[in-house]
């Protein structure tokens, strides 16, 4: 491995370490927002994106970030063997789920093929083509509470 990747490498796996002990953090602190008084668009996916042949990017997805081919998405793939909207992250009271969008090659969550919305945890490899997405975790912010 090249200098350079190395680097690059490192960096990503500090990265989703940071976001991991941020989460750990969060979810330990004794002053937790109940999760019916917060808006899905509250909650961020954190999420380490592996495409084929680049260094892992980490990436703090919203409630309905889609992934797939086209320029649109919230998480770009340039892989032919990826839909154009191939798959949607939701985050929904304290939970990330994915779903497949009918692509043509299927969504795998941990090496199975997915035929409805499958609920993650952290660790879970979803497979879309050749790239490989890894749940870090799901981050539940303090201060972004609804109003009475």
């Amino acid at each position: 491995m090249d200098p350079t990747a190395a680097r690059w490498t490192s960096l990503g796996v500090i990265a989703a370490m940071t976001t991991l002990a941020t989460w750990a953090l969060s979810a330990g602190s004794s002053e937790q927002p109940d999760a019916a008084a917060m808006e899905p668009a509250d909650y961020a996916i954190g999420l380490e994106v592996r495409r084929s042949g680049s260094a892992p990017e980490v990436v703090s997805a919203k409630d309905g970030a889609v992934a797939g081919r086209s320029g649109s998405c919230d998480i770009v793939l340039d892989d032919p063997t990826v839909s154009k909207q191939h798959a949607r992250f939701h985050a929904r009271a304290g939970h990330v789920f994915v779903e497949d969008l009918q692509s043509t090659n299927g969504t795998l969550v941990n090496g199975k093929r997915i035929g409805q919305q499958t609920a993650l945890r952290r660790g879970d490899r979803i497979g879309l083509g050749a790239n490989l997405i890894v749940v870090l975790g799901i981050t539940q912010p303090s201060l972004n509470r609804k109003r009475p």
